[in-house]
């Protein structure tokens, strides 16, 4: 009897310590009861955020993680809040200026009993003006550079220069709200021994977006082109 007695008693010193030990670990974690999330390269306030989200980790492309018990509405509302208030470019990256950074990417999954939620950043502004693609692309595809591979043949790229160079490039492209681009082509080329990537793809009925990402850097143009999906649909495919 005094065994057992000891027992539950060791046991419930054991689970008072424990939750000691959590109630500690949950106070001292940067977001847990706080209603911001900041690193030290974000310059202004941080990103709001619900308070009860433990923070897990910051990845070094700057993709913070966290874990909270607290319901998919709530979070998502959260989300679309903040994303609201910023300034949205190219239909996928949100600046926010406050704090210097874009938002690539801000997902939610939805388990059992916890939530994930993921914040994907850039210490920069993909919004910018550095961030547009001037029409030397073309020149720089066209003469200097070499065709190496994509989902589309050498000849195929060569109709895309022929109809981007004779197109009108929108200045402020307008971004159509859950708008799903159809058709999505990347080809992979090189420039003087470097290799750099073209994405072309719908960006909405009449428009075709370009994206170029060469050197760890991303830009973007936008081009007005009738009926641009069945004009993606004519082009030669590859078939390696």
């Amino acid at each position: 009897m005094r065994y057992l007695k000891w027992l539950f008693g060791a046991i419930e010193l054991v689970l008072i310590f424990g939750f000691m030990a959590l109630a500690f670990l949950l106070l001292i974690n940067k977001t847990f009861i706080n209603e911001a999330y900041l690193e030290e390269f974000m310059l202004g306030d941080g990103i709001p955020i619900k308070r009860f989200m433990y923070f897990d980790n910051l990845s070094n492309d700057l993709n913070a993680s966290f874990i909270t018990p607290l319901k998919y509405e709530t979070l998502n509302e959260a989300k679309n809040s903040y994303l609201n208030s910023l300034e949205k470019c190219y239909d996928r990256y949100y600046y926010d200026s406050n704090n210097a950074i874009t938002i690539i990417d801000y997902e939610i999954n939805n388990n059992k009993y916890l939530r994930n939620v993921s914040i994907h950043m850039a210490n920069d502004n993909y919004c910018g003006d550095e961030y547009k693609l001037s029409d030397m692309w073309i020149y720089e595809y066209d003469t200097l550079s070499l065709y190496v591979n994509g989902d589309i043949t050498k000849d195929a790229m060569d109709v895309i220069i022929d109809k981007v160079y004779e197109s009108e490039k929108v200045e402020d492209p307008a971004i159509v709200d859950e708008y799903e681009a159809n058709v999505v082509f990347k080809v992979n080329a090189s420039m003087e021994g470097n290799g750099y990537t073209l994405t072309f793809q719908d960006f909405s009925e009449n428009e075709l977006i370009v994206i170029r990402e060469m050197k760890n850097k991303t830009q973007f143009v936008v081009y007005n082109i009738e009926n641009v999906i069945d004009f993606l649909n004519s082009l030669e495919r590859s078939t390696d």
